[in-house]
């Protein structure tokens, strides 16, 4: 395991409650698990909290027709989708094309409903992807405390291999880090969190790949580790 120390310097900023449809940070010490299980590559199917945008601008919205439903790769349009990775085990993901993706993001609203200020929050999920193309694709993780302002992490991103597997298998990578707020995260308050996909290298088609199993644990105590794995 590869381990990092960094120190994020920013600020929590208070406000009166916390907003309806994001991710509900309820408890100290408690973890708030998103599996992407009831996604089915919809607008309507999206857990609470969560957007996509396929152009890195807006968002996209309930009519868009590049929410492509569910499949288990191999697809030939571009668009988001519920990668079926067998078992019942879906992620939200996309098939990035010239023009979406390219660069895109999917993004997470958290609020600190736990009724305390938070010292730090870790944060795990797992990068699935498909490496069917001679194209590597970008995955960076960001966050902000405003919605605006994003601070990258620059020992979690992930790019898919540029030269593709020949019988190519979805497989998976784990990303873990632990963000330390400089003034805590206040009861009410949100955090963004952003996985801001782009191209990496190569040519041709573009590999598929997307985002599963993440995890949210809130702290009062101090940390400042970045694992990758």
């Amino acid at each position: 395991m590869y381990r990092v120390g960094i120190g994020i310097m920013m600020f929590g900023l208070a406000v009166s409650s916390t907003r309806a449809g994001d991710l509900v940070l309820a408890r100290v010490e408690g973890a708030v698990r998103e599996s992407f299980d009831s996604f089915r590559g919809t607008f309507a199917t999206l857990p609470p909290g969560f957007s996509v945008s396929k152009t890195a601008k807006g968002l996209m919205p309930a009519d868009d027709e590049d929410f492509r439903g569910t499949n288990a790769g191999w697809v030939t349009a571009g668009g988001c989708y519920a990668w079926s990775l067998g078992g019942g085990n879906y992620a939200l993901g996309y098939q990035p094309t010239e023009d979406e993706f390219t660069p895109g993001f999917f993004v997470a609203v958290a609020s600190n409903a736990t009724g305390v200020a938070l010292r730090s929050l870790s944060v795990d999920y797992s990068v699935v992807f498909l490496n069917n193309a001679d194209r590597a694709s970008a995955l960076d993780f960001e966050f902000s405390l405003d919605g605006s302002n994003f601070t990258r992490v620059a020992d979690m991103t992930f790019s898919t291999p540029a030269k593709r597997e020949e019988r190519a298998t979805w497989k998976t990578a784990s990303r873990s880090l632990q963000i330390r707020f400089q003034s805590y995260l206040e009861p009410g308050a949100r955090i963004w969190l952003r996985w801001y996909g782009y191209d990496a290298g190569g040519s041709g088609s573009r590999d598929e790949y997307g985002i599963d199993n993440l995890r949210l644990f809130p702290r009062v105590a101090d940390g400042t580790v970045v694992s990758l794995r």
